[in-house]
């Protein structure tokens, strides 16, 4: 989908139109409740139809967690959301931090491949994004994991992270 520089919402224009490249809209719309042909009308900006909160949050479930659609009206109103990744995490805090350290810099080592090149296909610019995002997932789960460790007892997560240390090396 073409989005021109008159449209009012340009973030979730742009979220529209990779969600319905990422899904096969005939088999999710189903799942989240809603007519296919209403689905594919709501996703177009040339109709009238509109993407309710319900509609939202009934197509991240169905997708399985696709915050495509959330994300970009997140955007129009200057706003970025993060979930809490459940995923591996470090042994340490500072292996946290490092392991961050690392996707930030594969962030800014692509930005400056691609600013030397001059052009940026939309593949990048997904692609780009998404590693964002998994950094600030990232980000997120070493902020709610300091949060959780140093709220309740200071001095005893600070000996277990002394002691993780010492076992790993």
């Amino acid at each position: 989908m073409f989005i021109s520089g008159d449209c009012k919402h340009p973030h979730l224009e742009s979220a529209c139109s990779r969600f319905k490249s990422n899904h096969v809209i005939s088999q999710i719309a189903p799942s989240a409740g809603i007519d296919a042909q209403v689905l594919r009308n709501k996703l177009s900006p040339d109709q009238p139809h509109q993407l309710t909160v319900v509609d939202l949050i009934a197509l991240y479930h169905a997708t399985d967690g696709d915050e495509t659609l959330i994300d970009g009206m997140l955007m129009e109103c200057g706003l970025t959301a993060i979930a809490i990744p459940s995923a591996d995490r470090a042994p340490s805090l500072p292996h946290q931090a490092i392991r961050l350290n690392a996707d930030v810099a594969s962030i800014g080592l692509r930005a400056v491949e691609l600013a030397e090149r001059g052009r940026v296909t939309r593949t990048e610019r997904n692609t780009i994004i998404s590693v964002a995002t998994a950094a600030m997932g990232s980000l997120a789960l070493l902020i709610h994991d300091v949060e959780a460790r140093f709220q309740a007892v200071p001095a005893v997560a600070c000996a277990s992270d002394i002691l993780m240390q010492t076992m790993t090396m």
